[in-house]
């Protein structure tokens, strides 16, 4: 892919750190687009409903510790991809939300009240980011 120095997207259960890299030194602009619930569970129930409508079975015993993965791939995306987009896909039928964005790293955007799973993977910063949002709102 990298050697054609052509566009391309890749879709996965987690984040590959080392495909951002390679592209990265090779002169591509890398973006990720994260998307995850608030629990594997969420997943289980979609992925069930998906396949008594004939769509692609997945083996469900696999969802929790690829979750897990992909929680664990998401803070080393963000040290490796040129812009972080991450979006909560937790409200069935809604649609997903952008819930934070990252661009070289830093944290640019954050929503109003990020949902947990999201506080949990980017930790003490992402908490902060949030109070101190909140505090201007507080004194209109």
């Amino acid at each position: 892919m990298l050697r054609e120095r052509r566009s391309f997207a890749v879709e996965a259960l987690s984040v590959d750190t080392e495909l951002l890299e390679s592209a990265r030194q090779a002169g591509y602009t890398t973006k990720v687009l994260f998307i995850s619930t608030e629990d594997p569970n969420v997943h289980v129930a979609r992925i069930l409903v998906r396949m008594s409508r004939g769509g692609q079975a997945v083996p469900l015993g696999t969802i929790p510790e690829s979750y897990e993965e992909a929680m664990k791939s998401l803070p080393e995306a963000r040290r490796h991809a040129d812009d972080l987009l991450v979006y909560d896909n937790t409200p069935n039928g809604k649609g997903h939300r952008l819930v934070a964005r990252f661009i070289a790293g830093e944290l640019v955007k954050t929503t109003h009240c990020p949902p947990e799973w999201v506080k949990e993977v980017f930790g003490r910063e992402l908490r902060s980011e949030v109070k101190q949002e909140e505090k201007p709102a507080r004194g209109r």
